[in-house]
């Protein structure tokens, strides 16, 4: 097992407060992220299958979710979907070694719940075995491809918004 250090941040824009069982939208950017030219001592090519994972929060219901923007982000179509209570931005890739990837913005419609509760905004995972952030990396050896599973704990909080 190899760890390396990656960091980059996301941006959160969600509104101070919502009503009660109403529909709110919260926006998720992430920063430019340097892709990395080499990890573990092994010559990175790419990095690909990128996938982040984000709870649906407690207090709502998850009504939709869309993306918009990105670049330096290879040929695939960006997506994101929610299952089993997660909302999954996907980015297929090719990430090229040496670029800098800004990733797309995913938009997430949302219905508040009771009245006195919280919504807050997490990345999923926490651990290895729960990862919140997984990709794989090509690497110049063979052209092998190694799975990697990233997580943050504790996770941050992107965002909170009373319901009132």
């Amino acid at each position: 097992m190899s760890t390396s250090d990656l960091n980059t941040n996301i941006t959160s824009v969600a509104p101070s407060f919502v009503s009660p069982n109403a529909n709110f939208t919260i926006t998720l950017t992430p920063d430019p992220m340097p892709i990395p030219t080499s990890g573990g001592g092994q010559t990175i090519q790419n990095l690909n299958t990128l996938k982040i994972k984000f709870p649906v929060p407690a207090n709502s219901t998850f009504v939709s979710a869309s993306v918009a923007g990105g670049s330096n982000i290879g040929s695939g179509t960006p997506s994101v979907a929610q299952a089993g209570g997660f909302i999954t931005l996907t980015v297929p890739g090719p990430l090229a070694a040496g670029s800098t990837a800004t990733l797309p913005t995913v938009s997430v419609i949302l219905k508040a719940g009771a009245s006195g509760q919280n919504v807050q905004t997490i990345l999923a995972g926490n651990s290895y075995t729960n990862p919140g952030i997984t990709f794989n990396v090509k690497i110049s050896l063979f052209g092998l491809t190694i799975p990697t599973n990233c997580f943050v704990n504790p996770s941050p909080v992107f965002s909170t918004t009373p319901i009132v």
